[in-house]
C-alpha cells in the first residue's frame, strides 16, 4: 500500500460506533507504526461510516476487515470491534477496519438499509439488476445508496490488497477463484469450507461488494465473501480477527 492509502489529516470522530482509539497498544506511538480514524460517509439517516487504519503508513500489504454490511447480522462486527482494541499488524503492513457500512440497518436489526435496499445486491456490475422489493432489494438504480458510494470511493481511493467482508449465517469461504490461495488459508485459519455462494440477479458480475472489486480493481488486490454460522460463539467471533490477518499475512 502506498501512502496515499492512509488517512493522514482526516482524523475524526466516530461516535459511537467503535471503542476509542485510547486502548491503543504503546507501539502507535512509533514512527514505523500509525493509527488513524477517519469517517468514509454517511448514511441515508446521517450516521457515519466509520475506518480504522493501524499500522506501517506505507505498507506494502493491506487487509480490510468489513464487519457488516446487512444490519441482521452481528457477528462479523463483534470481530471488527475487537480489532480495533486488540490486535494490530506486523511490522511493514497495515489493516483497515470499518465495523460496519450499514449503521441504519445495524440500529433497525435489519438486513437492508433504512432504504429498504440491500446494499450487497447495489453495487454497479453487469448483473446488477432493481428485483423486487424485499430482503434482496437492488434498489432503484446501481449505487443508488449513499453508503454503497461512499464504500466504493473509499476502495477506489485506499485499494486494499485484501478484502474481507463478513456475513452470517452460510457458514463458509466465498469461492472467488481469483486468489485460490488466500481462500484456503481463510478456510483453514477459521475452519470454514470453501463454498460457492452465488446471487439471484441478473447475469454477468455479482451485484456485490466482492464481485465488484474483483471485477475493477482486480489487479489491486482481492475481495472474499466470509460467512460464520448463525451463532459463532464469542471465542470464535473475537478469534477470527486474528485468523483474518494470518491469512492475509499481515498478523505477526
Amino acid at each position: 500500500m502506498r501512502a496515499s492509502r492512509t488517512a493522514t489529516g482526516l482524523a475524526l470522530s466516530a461516535g459511537l460506533l467503535a471503542p476509542a482509539l485510547a486502548s491503543v497498544p504503546a507501539q502507535a506511538a512509533e514512527p514505523s507504526y500509525v493509527t488513524k480514524k477517519i469517517v468514509i460517509g454517511k448514511s441515508h439517516q446521517g450516521r457515519k461510516i466509520v475506518g480504522y487504519y493501524r499500522g506501517h503508513p506505507d505498507a506494502k500489504r493491506v487487509l480490510l476487515i468489513l464487519g457488516q454490511m446487512h444490519g441482521d447480522e452481528p457477528a462479523g462486527r463483534k470481530t471488527a470491534l475487537h480489532a480495533i482494541k486488540r490486535v494490530k499488524p506486523k511490522a511493514g503492513t497495515g489493516l483497515w477496519i470499518i465495523p460496519t457500512m450499514n449503521p441504519d440497518g445495524a440500529a433497525r436489526k435489519t438486513r437492508t438499509n433504512a432504504r429498504g435496499v440491500d446494499l450487497n445486491r447495489n453495487w454497479p456490475t453487469s448483473g446488477w439488476i432493481k428485483g423486487k422489493k424485499g430482503r434482496t432489494y437492488g434498489g432503484a438504480k446501481k449505487a443508488s445508496e449513499r453508503e454503497t458510494r461512499a464504500m466504493m470511493a473509499f476502495l477506489k481511493k485506499y485499494k486494499p490488497d485484501y478484502i474481507t467482508s463478513l456475513h452470517q449465517p452460510l457458514k463458509g469461504i466465498g469461492k472467488a477463484g481469483k486468489d485460490v490461495a488466500f481462500e484456503k488459508r481463510l478456510a483453514k485459519e477459521l475452519k470454514l469450507k470453501r463454498k460457492y455462494f452465488g446471487v439471484a440477479q441478473g447475469k454477468g458480475t455479482s451485484p456485490t461488494l466482492t464481485g465488484w472489486y474483483n471485477r475493477y480493481h482486480g489487479k489491486h488486490g482481492t475481495a472474499l465473501t466470509v460467512e460464520y454460522g448463525r451463532k459463532p460463539s464469542a471465542a470464535f467471533v473475537k478469534g477470527s480477527s486474528r485468523g483474518l490477518m494470518r491469512a492475509a499475512r499481515v498478523h505477526p
